[in-house]
């Protein structure tokens, strides 16, 4: 356990030990064929056009984006856990992990607020376990680390 009662600092490193488990099991799929774009393309989706999602700068900046977004995530989460205790805090992560990615995918999506787009259902539904898996070890994280500061 992390002797941290900042819950900024505790969500945030929390998000991103969740988000580098979604990021080895999103990059997987990438290098498998199963999905074109990553979070890291997602998110440079938001500034660039699709001809430029690969390019090296785009993808600093998504990696950027991503890993700020997954910072955010943890501090939510840890609020959420604060407000609702710890007991079942992994289920209480994935079922956050599956509500963020109904917003940022259902709703998001449709809005166009990226210009990647998953275009069948595999890529959907593995991005979906991605997603599942950043709540899952986001909220073990804070468990098990940072229990201090929730």
């Amino acid at each position: 356990m992390v002797k941290t009662t900042d819950t900024i600092l505790a969500g945030a490193l929390a998000g991103w030990m969740g988000n580098i488990a979604k990021e080895i099991l999103t990059w997987t799929f990438h290098f498998l064929g199963w999905v074109r774009y990553t979070f890291v393309h997602i998110a440079a989706g938001f500034y660039y056009s699709v001809e430029n999602l690969d390019a090296p700068l785009s993808l600093v900046t998504g990696a950027i984006t991503d890993w700020t977004i997954a910072a955010v995530f943890g501090i939510l989460l840890l609020h959420i856990l604060r407000y609702t205790g710890t007991d079942y805090a992994v289920f209480k992560g994935i079922a956050f992990g599956s509500l963020v990615y109904i917003i940022t995918f259902g709703i998001g999506m449709a809005m166009d607020i990226t210009r990647a787009t998953l275009i069948t259902p595999l890529p959907d539904f593995l991005l979906l376990m991605a997603h599942l898996l950043i709540g899952a070890v986001t909220a073990w994280a804070l468990r098990r680390f940072f229990s201090q500061a929730i």
